[in-house]
């Protein structure tokens, strides 16, 4: 009978990851957890390890499983590596539930039926129309969290285990979408960023000469830079070339169009189009400028 869980991992494969985690590879040690290794969600092995530092030797842990892979110590926070990986199992089987329907409302279902479906909005299924607009927005937003967090599970009640806070239904009076000013798809509210792009559309974006570029931040502290995508996890590890306009002015097109892409609030990378949304001097799509597109051809073969 085959596991629950759909990677496998060999002790080899864990072992090798953990002494990439460990501090101190030469300390590694395995710690033997029949629950942990044969578990049907969330398998995998542990690892003890000791870090020593000038106060003082830590005892600390390596934990290696299909759905995760993390280090830590235990001795300062007064953890134990049992007790780890009994949140660790506890975790993994919660995000693997059932959910029953008695626990779905309609805007859930709908969402649900949407996803499953292949379908990427509220309005193209045929019993969107029995939800008022609060419900049918919320709804909207169940679907938009759920393609977003595809990655997560094969289906749409699996993802829902993944997130509890997309259980707790709407709050009264709060928006949860509004349009693409590109597309018109729906995309998540955004009351700071009203002309931010949906997923699809800035995926799209590209600098003056239209090449793609996607943004991302510096680092855990902020900041924005961006990279030619097509540099971005290429095969041979040669990547990320940095787009040096667009990490400086924050200027970049969407199908020739203006936008902008700057950092988050609080994390992450947002792309707006520009309030005009004319086509810009010198976009791609100006019909005028045939030297751009040409230069944009050669590059596109180089």
């Amino acid at each position: 009978m085959e596991r629950p869980d759909s990677n496998s991992l060999s002790f080899d494969e864990a072992l090798r990851i953990a002494r990439d985690l460990a501090q101190d590879a030469s300390t590694l040690v395995h710690y033997p957890h029949p629950g942990l290794e044969n578990a049907r969600y969330g398998r995998g092995f542990a690892f003890l390890q000791t870090i020593r530092t000038d106060s003082g030797d830590w005892d600390a842990y390596v934990l290696v499983t299909t759905t995760r892979r993390e280090s830590g110590v235990l001795s300062m926070a007064e953890r134990t590596i049992d007790g780890l990986i009994a949140e660790h199992l506890a975790q993994a089987e919660h995000e693997n539930r059932d959910i029953p329907d008695s626990e779905l409302s309609t805007a859930h279902r709908v969402a649900l039926e949407a996803y499953d479906g292949g379908l990427t909005r509220i309005d193209e299924m045929p019993g969107h129309r029995a939800l008022d607009a609060q419900r049918a927005d919320y709804a909207e937003y169940v679907l938009l969290a759920l393609r977003r967090n595809h990655k997560q599970g094969d289906s749409g009640r699996k993802i829902l285990a993944h997130n509890d806070f997309l259980l707790e239904g709407p709050t009264p009076g709060r928006r949860y979408t509004q349009p693409c000013p590109h597309c018109g798809r729906p995309t998540f509210y955004e009351e700071r960023y009203p002309r931010a792009v949906c997923q699809q559309c800035g995926r799209r974006t590209t600098d003056r000469s239209g090449r793609r570029v996607t943004g991302f931040n510096v680092s855990m502290s902020g900041g924005m830079i961006a990279y030619y995508a097509d540099t971005v996890d290429v095969p041979d590890g040669s990547g990320y070339e940095e787009c040096d306009e667009v990490s400086r002015t924050g200027r970049c097109f969407i199908d020739g169009h203006p936008a902008t892409m700057q950092e988050a609030r609080f994390g992450g990378i947002v792309i707006q189009l520009d309030s005009t949304d004319q086509p810009d001097q010198g976009s791609p799509r100006q019909a005028g400028d045939g030297r751009l597109r040409r230069a944009f051809r050669r590059l596109r073969h180089q």
